[in-house]
C-alpha cells in the first residue's frame, strides 16, 4: 500500500471544484496566450526556451536507454526502467513548460 494510491492522506488532493477552477483560470489562459503569441510570431521570453532544450535532452537520454537495450522504435515507458521512465516524463514536462514559458 502506497500513500500515493489515494487511500490515505487525501488532504492534499484537489476537489473537483478546484480542478475546474485551475483549468479555467490558469491553464486555459496560459495556452491561449501561448497560442496567440505563436500565431503572431512574438517571443516574449526567449530565455525560457532553454527549459525546452533541457527537457528534450532528458527525453533523448531516456529513449536512448531503450534503443540501446531492446528496440529501435517504441512508444511510451513500458520498456524503460522506473528511473528512465521518470526521466522521460520529466523531459516531456519540461518541454511543455518550456514552450509555454517561452510564448506565454
Amino acid at each position: 500500500m502506497s500513500i500515493l494510491d489515494g487511500k490515505i492522506m487525501k488532504e492534499n488532493d484537489l476537489t473537483p471544484f478546484s480542478k475546474v477552477g485551475l483549468v479555467l483560470l490558469v491553464i486555459l489562459p496560459t495556452f491561449a496566450s501561448a497560442g496567440i503569441n505563436i500565431a503572431r510570431g512574438h517571443v516574449p521570453h526567449p530565455a525560457a526556451f532553454g527549459l525546452m532544450i533541457v527537457g528534450f535532452i532528458l527525453f533523448i537520454v531516456a529513449k536512448l536507454s531503450v534503443i540501446r537495450r531492446t528496440r529501435w522504435v517504441s512508444f511510451g515507458t513500458t520498456l524503460m526502467t522506473e528511473n528512465m521512465a521518470n526521466v522521460y516524463r520529466l523531459g516531456y514536462w519540461l518541454m511543455a513548460v518550456g514552450i509555454l514559458f517561452t510564448f506565454a
